[in-house]
Order: structure tokens, then C-alpha cells, then sequence
């Protein structure tokens, strides 16, 4: 897919190529619709810390015991936001929190999740490996909630999608946080 936009106006609007190839090619159009499943990490969550940060409200090298509204454990109170960002905070790659029965109700169940994740053992020290991790993008998006004060999702169509005229954008599960 081929889009190129001068002053406001569409110049080339091209598709080519197969949407898929499996059980048989199918071919692009221009309204063919993508899921952008985990892409969200890069085009959502980061986004958002990004502008954020170009606005002044976070900084990169600002560490948790700062950015979220909760008492951060000492062994993560001084991670930084870039850590999180780069996957290097020392959180696991993911946990079954959904097989805790304590996390049962949809009005509790984010900051059940949370509060589990700051309270979890860290894999390794922060700053000294890199684990590409769903936990760390989960405190991420609570970061952005606390500093904007509403949800990633809101956050996101209002400063980023609107903007840039993407009316067709789904932002629910931007985070890739708990539902």
C-alpha cells in the first residue's frame, strides 16, 4: 500500500501485492482493513509516552517512584521510563494473571493486575539484559493514565488519531494492558 499526501491533498493512492497468501492469495485494495494486533506496543503505547515526553509532562530518565500514583517497591522505584521503553526494566515477558482468583471482577481486575506486577520479583536487575516484555508495557500504560489522567485509549484518539485524521483507528486495547 502506497499513500503519498502533499498539503492536504492525495497524490498517489496505490495498492499492490496480496493481503494474504494462505489457504489462497487474496489481493490488496485500498480499503482493505489490518489488524495491527501487537504492533499497538510500538504505534500506540510509545507513541503516547513519546508525546508526552515532546510536551514536557514525562521524562525519559524519570523513574517510576515519580511517574505512577502507587507505593513503588524499592527494587523497582528507580527504574526509568526509557527502561520500560526498551524492554530492559527487568520485568517477565508475561504472567498468567488471569488464573488468579483474586482477579475476578472487571471493576478491580486492572489495578489487581497492576498492584501483582509492582509487587512481582523482578527476572533481572534492571538496565542489565533486555526481555521483551508485555508487563513492562502494561506499567507503561498505567504511566500515561496517571500523567493524563484519563485512558490510554482516550488519550491516544484525542492527542495522536485525530490529529492525523485516522477515524478509522480502534484504540481500546492500545496498551495491551488487562481487560
Amino acid at each position: 500500500m502506497l499513500l503519498v499526501a502533499y498539503k492536504g491533498e492525495v497524490v498517489i493512492f496505490h495498492a499492490e501485492g496480496n493481503r494474504t497468501l494462505i489457504p489462497e492469495p487474496r489481493p490488496l485494495h485500498k480499503n482493505t482493513l489490518f489488524d495491527l494486533a501487537s504492533l499497538t506496543k510500538p504505534l500506540a503505547t510509545t507513541l503516547a509516552v513519546i508525546k508526552l515526553v515532546d510536551d514536557g509532562k514525562i521524562a525519559l530518565d524519570q523513574p517510576l517512584q515519580d511517574l505512577l500514583p502507587a507505593d513503588v517497591p524499592n527494587d523497582k522505584e528507580g527504574i526509568p521510563l526509557r527502561a520500560l521503553l526498551s524492554h530492559c526494566a527487568g520485568f517477565d515477558n508475561w504472567r498468567p494473571f488471569y488464573l488468579d482468583t483474586d482477579i475476578n471482577t472487571q471493576e478491580n481486575r486492572k489495578a489487581a493486575v497492576r498492584e501483582k506486577i509492582l509487587t512481582s520479583d523482578l527476572v533481572y536487575p534492571p538496565l542489565t539484559a533486555a526481555l521483551y516484555s508485555d508487563l513492562g508495557f502494561m506499567v507503561l500504560e498505567w504511566v500515561i493514565e496517571a500523567q493524563t489522567g484519563g485512558t490510554l485509549p482516550d488519550y491516544l484518539q484525542k492527542q495522536i488519531f485525530n490529529r492525523l485524521s485516522l477515524g478509522h483507528t480502534k484504540s481500546d486495547h492500545a496498551g495491551g494492558g488487562p481487560r
